[in-house]
């Protein structure tokens, strides 16, 4: 239970509101418990012993107490209520927190839907047993020790053999837990398993149409649901055979209560009325034995769901900021790497010994084979990921002793997959800025050339376009991204095969427009299209880990070298212009 009792002390700042409750319920367990004992007076004393007089009051009474009860359950509802839903409000957003800290590694190695899962499921899992299970449980246990307490002392042999079966009880909740520990975990898994195989293909439906493998992927799912199946069936069978003993249990012990308080009244030593309220007090008593039973089971569940989050809040971060982060300020765009090595994976470089500065305001083409590393740069450069050895640095300054936020602040990326929210497009363009007023976004669109076709739109700036923009086409897509980057006005700009998934017709607006937002900006684009690097400063030619070539296109055409081929190749001098390289990783 260690996850679940660690995650508990989210409740901390709203132990008020615990507090008022559990004081609620501590005077409210006597109150809803009383009435079997006027039960025993009205027989023993009003019917019995002819005291007529004092059956009113005595119905009076129980009513009272009982309705002081029932305010008082109602006020620790309220309370424990407000601080349940407030813990999972803050354990939600605890989880989303973790996850946006964390660097683009860790979500390479983990499935959005797995993630999802915990972030939505795993903490909704904990509601029961933090809003309902807790208030349960204490409730529960304050009854079973008032309603022990009472029977015990109306007569103290019976009370005894009446508890007595119920001690088994607990042993019954020991052998189960020990079964279900792992089980639920293993649960909680294939239910990660089911959410991210959905999410996937529903991301990805436009391929699965495409190729008709609809059937090919109802079975695919069939099979990880399958999976998940056999796993909770196996619960089923636990649970089948735990609850059912419980009651069996509690059951014997409703025997016992009975048989030995008539026995006792036969023999003179209790009273007919002592035997009305035990009967009274037998489910009261029973009640919170099964309760506690089913909540340890929820909490088993919980418990499982709790080791996961768990799992995500101790994540460490890869990619994390200095405690004594530097001042970066406005930079002016300067950019160097010293002797930067890196790898994805351990003992495999992608990228070794680059020495490479940029001036300020410099434009900076990267070319090369597909796979050798040109985004790699970019990513660095982002601090998406810290070099294996050496340094990159902007205006002087070591990427790793700046704050992340700041960092990226003045940076922009226009990448191959142009990404946008299911929001409107103002919405989008504000992205890159998230103060800008309408005239601000509307400048920057005029700038992106797209101010025109979202006029067009049915609801102009205010159209929803869709998850990620799929209402539009890959040049309106990306021309919304390059007026997100005016917007955001960056001192760095990363154009990453811009213009490799747009139509012709939007690819000179977007080129001209691109042209407008590299102005006085420094400016890396990677491209497998030569002649859109062509009349940048510096030209980089990233081969076999290295930076092979480097100079402007007269010096590089000079050399003779894999530029040279490839460009003489690509405008048809050599020959037929091949198909564009598979997209690298993007950053």
């Amino acid at each position: 239970m260690r996850p679940l009792v660690r995650l508990l002390g989210y409740l901390r700042p709203y132990r008020l509101l615990v507090g008022g409750g559990a004081l609620c319920l501590l005077l409210s367990i006597p109150c809803s418990l009383f009435h079997p004992l006027v039960w025993k007076f009205i027989v023993d004393d009003v019917v019995l012993g002819q005291q007529h007089g004092r059956l009113l009051p005595a119905l009076l009474l129980m009513f009272l107490v009982h309705a002081t009860g029932t305010a008082l359950g109602l006020v620790r509802t309220l309370l424990l209520g407000k601080a349940g839903e407030r813990f999972i409000f803050d354990l939600r957003n605890a989880v989303y927190r973790k996850l946006q800290a964390q660097s683009l590694e860790y979500f390479h190695d983990k499935r959005a839907g797995e993630l999802s899962t915990r972030a939505v499921q795993d903490v909704e899992a904990l509601r029961d047993a933090v809003v309902g299970g807790l208030d349960e449980i204490l409730a529960s246990l304050l009854s079973f020790t008032f309603v022990a307490g009472v029977i015990i002392y109306l007569h103290w042999v019976i009370g005894l053999l009446t508890l007595l079966p119920l001690a088994s009880v607990g042993l019954l909740i020991f052998f189960f837990n020990q079964r279900v520990k792992g089980l639920y975990r293993k649960v909680r898994d294939r239910l990660g398993d089911v959410t991210a195989q959905l999410n996937e293909v529903i991301s990805g439906m436009a391929l699965v149409k495409a190729f008709a493998r609809e059937g090919y992927e109802i079975q695919r799912f069939r099979k990880i649901g399958e999976s998940y199946l056999a796993t909770s069936l196996r619960g089923v069978r636990v649970r089948a055979v735990y609850m059912p003993s419980v009651l069996l249990v509690g059951f014997l012990s409703n025997v016992c209560m009975i048989g030995f308080g008539a026995w006792f009244v036969i023999q003179g030593s209790f009273t007919l009325g002592g035997l009305v309220a035990y009967r009274g007090y037998w489910w009261q008593l029973f009640s919170p034995v099964t309760s506690i039973a089913t909540i340890n089971d929820l909490w088993q569940r919980a418990n499982a769901a709790a080791a996961r989050i768990v799992e995500v809040l101790d994540e460490p971060e890869s990619i994390a900021d200095p405690p004594h982060p530097s001042e970066l300020g406005r930079p002016r765009g300067q950019i160097d790497f010293e002797r930067v090595s890196f790898g994805y994976e351990p003992g495999r470089e992608t990228l070794r010994e680059v020495d490479l500065r940029v001036p300020a305001g410099a434009s900076v083409g990267v070319v090369g084979p597909s796979g050798a590393g040109k985004s790699t740069l970019l990513s660095l450069l982002l601090r998406f990921y810290d070099p294996t050895n050496g340094v990159v640095r902007i205006d002087g300054h070591d990427l790793r002793s700046l704050r992340q936020r700041d960092l990226r602040s003045h940076f922009a990326v226009v990448a191959q997959d142009a990404f946008l929210f299911n929001e409107s497009v103002r919405d989008n363009i504000r992205y890159g800025r998230l103060d800008a007023s309408q005239a601000e976004i509307e400048e920057a669109a005029e700038l992106a050339n797209a101010h025109e076709f979202v006029l067009g739109l049915s609801n102009g700036y205010d159209t929803k376009i869709g998850e990620r923009g799929v209402r539009l086409s890959g040049g309106q897509r990306q021309r919304l991204c390059i007026a997100r980057a005016f917007l955001a006005n960056p001192a760095v700009l990363l154009l990453d095969e811009a213009t490799a998934a747009v139509e012709p017709e939007s690819e000179l607006l977007i080129q001209t427009a691109l042209s407008r937002l590299m102005q006085g900006r420094t400016t890396f684009i990677v491209s497998h299209r030569l002649s859109m690097v062509r009349d940048v400063d510096t030209i980089l030619v990233v081969r076999d880990r290295k930076l092979a070539e480097r100079g402007n296109h007269d010096a590089l055409m000079a050399e003779d070298g894999w530029y040279a081929r490839m460009y003489r190749l690509q405008v048809g001098e050599e020959g037929a212009i091949p198909s564009r390289p598979a997209r690298e990783r993007s950053p």
